[in-house]
């Protein structure tokens, strides 16, 4: 076998081998291949950049907030798949983003005329929707129930139609979306002489 002939005549072809040795495993004294260091520093200008991106500039979308949504959805449709609806299915559904923003657009859509677009009320119109207190009944069912059927007060028809035309679905999701706002327990019943949005000039 011939040896490989060297550019420099002088130098030794034969490879260069460290003094040391560790359990009688001696050491090249060698110099990487070029593609081996190309590989070795693009992974870690890649692992800096994909750092930079995800974690400082948030330029790349976090595989989690999109993993978080889809999660949402899927119990969005869960929930909404449910056909006996209770206080806790309800309570349930106002702890979902997906069904809360689903609530809220209708709310946006229907509701705010009579409400306002912040749930304040509006003075003998609709009631205040934003604080803990309730003229129609103090529980998840009894929203769900007054705005799919309605109010009657006094044996009277008010303003408050049936919404039953919205679907069991939308109408869960706005009961959902004003339930958000509250904590589960607090809602206090009051009468509505003591409705603070009816009695403010």
């Amino acid at each position: 076998m011939t040896t490989p002939m060297s550019d420099d005549p002088q130098r030794d072809p034969r490879p260069v081998i460290m003094p040391h040795a560790y359990d009688g495993i001696q050491e090249y004294d060698q110099s990487l291949p070029n593609w081996w260091l190309f590989t070795l520093f693009s992974s870690i200008a890649f692992a800096f950049l994909y750092w930079l991106a995800n974690f400082v500039t948030g330029t790349v979308a976090d595989d989690r907030v999109a993993l978080n949504a889809e999660l949402a959805a899927l119990e969005a449709r869960q929930l909404a798949a449910v056909k006996n609806l209770d206080e806790a299915t309800l309570w349930k559904m106002s702890r979902n983003a997906k069904t809360v923003a689903d609530g809220q657009a209708v709310y946006a859509s229907l509701c705010f005329s009579c409400h306002g677009p912040t749930l304040a009320g509006i003075k003998g119109v609709g009631f205040r929707l934003n604080d803990d207190l309730w003229v129609h009944g103090n529980t998840a069912m009894a929203v769900f129930g007054n705005i799919n059927e309605g109010i009657v007060f006094e044996g009277k028809p008010t303003g408050m139609a049936s919404q039953k035309a919205l679907g069991t679905e939308r109408v869960a999701a706005v009961t959902a979306y004003l339930l958000s706002l509250q904590k589960e327990g607090a809602m206090r019943a009051i009468s509505r002489k003591d409705e603070p949005s009816q009695s403010t000039p």
